[in-house]
């Protein structure tokens, strides 16, 4: 059965020629420039409407108790400062600097 619809299907194709574009409507095609706009545009209420699932997600977590608003379900963890970071993250921009320094100092001789 497969084989009979695809030979139709060839018979057809080849009896009219080739396959002719149609256009929905009288609308000249999008530009480039055109359909990036559209495209930004779609990604920017994409973006919008995330943020807005976000916030209405830690409304529905909040409730207000005896004493304010409390959160309810798991917590966020805030990531800390570690002290003992600080010398390691100062050697990496000490570091990167002089790489930076050298690699200019070298291009220009």
């Amino acid at each position: 059965m497969n084989r009979i619809l695809s030979g139709l299907v060839l018979l057809s194709v080849l009896g009219l020629g080739t396959v002719s574009t149609v256009q929905a409507s009288d609308e000249p095609l999008t530009t480039q420039a055109e359909f990036e706009a559209r495209a930004r545009k779609a990604e920017a209420l994409s973006e919008r409407v995330n943020r807005v699932n976000t916030y209405k997600d830690k409304i529905a977590q909040t409730r207000f108790g005896q004493t304010g608003w409390e959160r309810r379900g798991p917590s966020v963890n805030v990531p800390e400062l570690d002290p003992g970071a600080a010398g390691s993250a100062l050697a990496l921009l000490i570091g990167g600097v002089l790489v930076i320094a050298d690699r200019k100092r070298r291009a220009a001789v």
